[in-house]
């Protein structure tokens, strides 16, 4: 009898201790919440016209001022128009014109006097959009208050009158006869009288009859009798509650403020989701921010430039009406997208757009929330006759259920978080003019604003373009023994191989070589979770690690190791190092999708097809931990640096009821690891590039190499690595892995592009991985590429070392294949990607060829 006393408390203390872990190192782990942002909202003063000396705009008056801009707002339609100092430009909110457009009417003509647009699901989980023009402005329930700077409108949006007007939908008959019909004659009383019949669903109640309530016409000759009768907005809601029991049913508001303020030569403009108010059963999703800021009209000539991959160019008016541009910053959210693999395209890393106009332009910038927006832009003729862009930010999240009855009936409905998310949602618009006034000068705006940040800082003297290596180390790939399966690691470059490598590119006159070392660690390139560093002894262990370091150290090269956080390889859960149930972001309709399953985002592929390839996203709550854990590790092994293959290219929010972290709080979990990473270690390299992962990089790799050709876009620009060139090394993907090989032209690009070569090179034939997670490597054996990689380095650092601490401070495309690139110290570079000579601006450009002028001989 003692001993089963004995073990039946040990098995409950072990199940009380395993139950404090579980509490103590999974529900109650908060670490990520220091890293979070405190929103503070700003008290507001009563609104007083400022004295406006010389007025600029006309129908407005002066709201706020300073040395570059004037503020001015119609408190009628709450519109406002920036006043340009510098240059006497004029930027409106809303188009001046609109009411003479022969394109928009109904809603779009409603679209285009608003100032937002709010996406809603009422309580059937329809879709629904409002606008705050036609359900607060005209409707007069808004309020404006002083701010220091600048202004806030707070507009109360929803439709406060009663479907029937007073005519009350359910009223007794006592009630009815002592507010109403004793106070009309006995014709007006019939009438009344016998629009009402005897309820079915409320004992003791009249009901207004079905007829009547379709009755427009009806319906208002009613009310001109209640209201004579003198039943009021009180009588109706006291009627309203009794028929419901004692509580009148909310009508669906939403209450929005909207806060403009001047900042330098700037304009912010914010939504503080901390003011909205919701009331009724409608809940908010969405909200497009001042979609007709800066519009072109279809009589004008410009363009809309967008952060599609390196950027591209939307002319206004070029008749590519059917199809919108629309993308996510920082590419879709992985925790929210469905397991069908989605089109590899390349993604908005700046949270950036703009739109030109004859002799000035508007440029804006995404400084809060841009990681839950989606960038839109529309040319004229298809709802309207203007040409626009703007910024939709989500602010609730939703996902899709799918619901089976027993009947066999099947539909998908969407889901709805329970809170809105705590963000500002801030678009800063600055205003270029003259010069200044294109896609260059947008470029230039940006790079400055970085550098005023410290996001951005010149780069130290080089004298030679760098040469990006990734070199295929520890694999997984399966074996048999004794007729078994099992997986191993095997060496496709050991650290002695990529030496030699080093070797034979240096042999080669390649300089300045920065080594990315795929699979080095913890099972090769589908590594375990970084909370242990264990240098995979098939590659020659930590010694040979260290004999290659120091190689690539004296010839003053970087050794970079490679390092998964957020995405965690499969084979991590056969492990008891990360829980996946516990670990794993989650979506929000996980517990009726999985039937009582806690159902994670769980083994996303890459395509591959391989096990080894699939992965597991890790929830940012416990990115710090993991963080933690590597930096205690990481100062015992010989690098340079370490290459981050997703913190600097992916953001992916967890949806966990009971804790939902939504993107905007995923990215500054991200900056905070970041930063940590940057003190401790001496270069970081990024893959992707995010915008904000400039302030830690050192080296950015697989930056986008083109833009996506959508429809309606028309000329593809290098805006990205305008902003960058001069600060930050960078290179788009492998040569030797991209879809189709040209060498000159993928020279032309690199010298347009402002692009170091990058190749991924193995000691073993490629051939090796075709089993493998790594099967998408098909031509990596470096010998294979040893002359066309030595080649391509020559011709590119030919011309870019000139240039390669020097920020390109123009692009121009001069004509169909032609463009020109000048830098901020005098080079200037003219690409020619035509099947023959051109002759522009006084220069004769070779067929598929360049002309490098500005260096002193």
């Amino acid at each position: 009898m003692k001993l089963r006393l004995i073990i039946v408390l040990v098995i409950v203390l072990a199940v009380a201790g395993y139950a404090a872990y579980l509490c103590v190192h999974y529900f109650f782990y908060n670490e990520y919440r220091k890293y979070l942002p405190e929103y503070t909202f700003e008290e507001g003063n009563e609104f007083k016209e400022l004295k406006d000396d010389s007025p600029n705009v006309e129908g407005m008056i002066l709201a706020a001022e300073n040395d570059y801009l004037k503020l001015y707002t119609n408190t009628t339609t709450t519109e406002i128009a920036i006043y340009d100092k510098r240059s006497g430009a004029i930027t409106y909110s809303n188009p001046v014109n609109r009411s003479d457009d022969p394109i928009a009417s109904g809603n779009n003509m409603v679209d285009l006097n608003s100032q937002f647009v709010l996406t809603y699901y009422d309580i059937s989980m329809t879709e629904i959009k409002m606008y705050n023009y036609d359900y607060s402005v005209e409707k007069g329930q808004y309020e404006i208050e002083r701010l220091k700077d600048g202004i806030r409108y707070t507009y109360l949006l929803g439709n406060m009158e009663n479907p029937t007007g007073l005519i009350p939908l359910y009223i007794t008959e006592e009630r009815l006869q002592e507010k109403i019909l004793s106070k009309l004659t006995d014709k007006e009383a019939r009438s009344i009288r016998t629009s009402y019949v005897k309820s079915k669903d409320i004992d003791g109640f009249l009901e207004l009859a079905s007829g009547v309530k379709g009755s427009k016409v009806g319906l208002q000759k009613m009310n001109k009798l209640i209201e004579k009768a003198g039943y009021t907005q009180a009588d109706y809601d006291e009627d309203a509650a009794a028929a419901s029991g004692g509580e009148i049913p909310e009508r669906t508001t939403f209450t929005i403020p909207l806060e403009y303020r001047l900042v330098e030569d700037r304009l912010e403009v914010t939504i503080p989701t901390s003011g909205i108010k919701e009331t009724g059963s409608g809940r908010l999703s969405n909200i497009s921010l001042l979609c007709y800021f800066g519009a072109g009209g279809s009589d004008e000539e410009g363009y809309i430039m967008v952060p599609n991959g390196s950027g591209s160019l939307i002319n206004f008016n070029n008749g590519k009406k059917t199809e919108r541009y629309n993308q996510y910053v920082y590419g879709m959210d992985e925790t929210t997208q469905s397991f069908t693999k989605v089109e590899d395209t390349e993604k908005a890393r700046l949270p950036v757009y703009g739109i030109k106009h004859a002799d000035s332009a508007v440029f804006a910038e995404i400084t809060s929330g841009e990681a839950m927006a989606d960038i839109v832009a529309n040319v004229s003729g298809n709802t309207n006759s203007y040409n626009n862009v703007y910024a939709d930010f989500l602010i609730r999240g939703s996902e899709e259920v799918y619901m089976f009855g027993a009947s066999g009936v099947s539909a998908d409905l969407p889901t709805l978080e329970k809170d809105i998310y705590q963000m500002d949602l801030t678009v800063s618009f600055a205003f270029l003019n003259g010069e200044e006034a294109d896609y260059s000068g947008m470029a230039n705006y940006y790079r400055n604003q970085l550098i005023e940040r410290g996001e951005l800082t010149q780069k130290e003297e080089e004298e030679a373009l760098p040469f990006y290596l990734d070199i295929v180390g520890g694999i997984q790939r399966q074996e048999s023994f004794l007729g078994t399966p099992y997986t191993s690691v095997y060496a496709m470059t050991t650290f002695d191989e990529a030496g030699m490598i080093v070797d034979a590119l240096s042999d080669k006159q390649i300089q300045n070589i920065r080594m990315n070392y795929l699979g080095w660690f913890n099972n090769g390139y589908y590594h375990d979770v970084a909370s242990n560093i264990k240098v995979d002894r098939e590659l020659g262990g930590k010694r040979d690690l260290k004999k290659l370091y120091s190689k690539m150290n004296d010839a003053g090269y970087r050794l970079y190791g490679d390092v998964a956080f957020q995405r965690v390889s499969y084979a991590a859960e056969g492990t008891f190092k990360y829980n996946y149930k516990m670990e794993n972001a989650q979506y929000y309709a996980g517990y009726p999708i999985g039937l009582g399953m806690t159902n994670p985002v769980y083994l996303r592929q890459n395509g591959t097809g391989y096990m080894e390839s699939m992965y597991n996203v890790l929830s940012p709550k416990f990115l710090v931990r993991y963080v933690d854990k590597f930096l205690g590790k990481i100062d015992k092994v010989a690098l340079s640096g370490v290459s981050l293959r997703d913190m600097g290219d992916m953001l992916a929010s967890d949806k966990k009821r009971s804790n939902i972290i939504n993107r905007e709080n995923t990215k500054y979990v991200v900056l905070g690891q970041l930063e940590r990473l940057d003190q401790q270690i001496d270069n970081l390299m990024m893959n992707g590039g995010n915008s904000y992962s400039f302030k830690y990089a050192e080296d950015l790799i697989n930056v986008p190499a083109s833009h996506n050709p959508f429809y309606i876009v028309d000329e593809e620009i290098p805006f990205y690595q305008m902003v960058i060139h001069g600060s930050i090394d960078y290179t788009t993907g492998a040569i030797n892995l991209s879809d189709s090989y040209d060498k000159q032209d993928i020279l032309l690009r690199m010298l347009e592009f402002g692009t170091a070569p990058h190749f991924t090179l193995s000691y073993e034939e490629s051939s090796d991985m075709k089993y493998t997670g790594m099967n998408y490597m098909y031509t990596t054996q470096y010998t294979t590429w040893l002359e066309d990689a030595a080649e391509l380095y020559q011709s590119a650092n030919k011309v870019l070392k000139h240039v390669v601490n020097s920020a390109i401070t123009d692009h121009s495309i001069l004509g169909n294949g032609v463009r020109k690139v000048t830098y901020d110290n005098g080079v200037t570079i003219y690409i020619n990607y035509n099947g023959e000579d051109k002759d522009i601006e006084g220069v004769t450009i070779p067929s598929m060829g360049y002309v490098l002028e500005g260096v002193a001989e």
